[in-house]
């Protein structure tokens, strides 16, 4: 399958089958992450993989945005490790940008291994980072939902094939 028809056929899952995701797609999943683009190569992501069932209820305790997953990703990053030039005025920090990337490769690797997965980020990262126990320095920047999808409602939603023209899209300077 090309890159630009697993782009397409990758969805929102919010409901999964109750089926366990094979420790060796999850790890090719966690090494897309690693191996993935951050500013000046920094890497200050860390992922947390929750799958116990203890984890996962604690997940689900603090946000709807867990589902029924049988993985749910943590995708952080370490507030002290990232990249933020001092040449600018605009106070960036990679934090998020890097976190996004990724998730996104996490997110198109277990596409491509034939998963489903959710990037969610309907909660306060505070209540959990809270709840969690994480230090000052670590923060949510999103839960990335990962499993097979239910084969009846985990379908993707009516707004999935809904894209805007290119030319309201890109635009030529």
């Amino acid at each position: 399958m090309s890159f630009i028809e697993l782009a397409k056929n990758r969805f929102s899952c919010r409901a999964f089958a109750e089926r366990a995701v094979e420790p060796e797609k999850l790890m090719m999943v966690l090494e897309a992450g690693r191996i993935a683009p951050t500013a000046v190569n920094g890497q200050p992501v860390i992922v947390k993989v929750l799958e116990s069932p203890e984890a996962l209820k604690k997940i689900r305790g603090v946000t709807r945005m867990a589902y029924n997953a049988p993985v749910v990703i943590m995708v952080c990053y370490d507030d002290t490790k990232v990249y933020s030039p001092t040449t600018y005025m605009d106070d960036f920090k990679s934090g998020i940008m890097d976190s996004s990337i990724v998730a996104t490769s996490m997110m198109m690797q277990a596409t491509d291994l034939g998963l489903a997965t959710l990037w969610a980020r309907g909660f306060s990262a505070a209540h959990i980072e809270h709840e969690f126990g994480f230090p000052e320095n670590i923060k949510l920047a999103c839960l990335l939902d990962v499993g097979y999808a239910d084969p009846v409602n985990g379908v993707p939603s009516p707004r999935h094939e809904l894209r805007k023209p290119m030319n309201e899209f890109a635009e030529e300077m």
